[in-house]
């Protein structure tokens, strides 16, 4: 990931993603699916640790939006946790991948047009800049599988 504004890299990877789950559902690609599971890994890592606790001190009026966003992406990871663990001919497949795309889909559109835009206004360039650097280091230490959440995070998302 080539080190530039932090909301460009993260469209960018929004693009990729939907590359992936536009070649699932066209049924081109029988690898988009593991490919999209790598994909989201990254992705939700560095979003949980690098943009948003970073968006949520520059812009504290965002945090609303950023726990939603980090709700989405625990119910992701479950969904792609166990989809790592599944084969393409299990039964409930091709359900759980599509409804993990569905997700992925709404959580994409959430940062792309509500969150984005803010973080822009609020945000300097330098910040935005500095932020992608950070992004682009935590991408090359970022997992390339799903994990199972804890049993504790799974609690903690059910307290809050």
């Amino acid at each position: 990931m080539p080190t530039s504004d932090a909301i460009v890299m993260l469209r960018e990877g929004h693009k990729e993603i939907r590359r992936l789950i536009r070649s699932y559902r066209l049924g081109e690609d029988p690898e988009a699916v593991d490919q999209l599971l790598r994909a989201l890994a990254v992705y939700t890592y560095i979003e949980c640790e690098g943009m948003y606790p970073r968006v949520s001190v520059l812009a504290p009026e965002t945090e609303p939006t950023i726990l939603a966003l980090r709700e989405e992406h625990h119910i992701a990871e479950v969904l792609a946790a166990e989809l790592h663990e599944m084969r393409p001919e299990d039964v409930s497949y091709d359900a759980k991948a599509r409804l993990l795309m569905d997700i992925v889909e709404r959580h994409m559109d959430t940062e792309d047009n509500a969150l984005f835009p803010h973080v822009r206004a609020a945000v300097g360039r330098r910040e935005l800049r500095e932020i992608g650097a950070w992004l682009s280091t935590l991408s090359e230490r970022a997992p390339l599988r799903p994990h199972r959440p804890s049993r504790q995070q799974i609690w903690d998302a059910v307290a809050a």
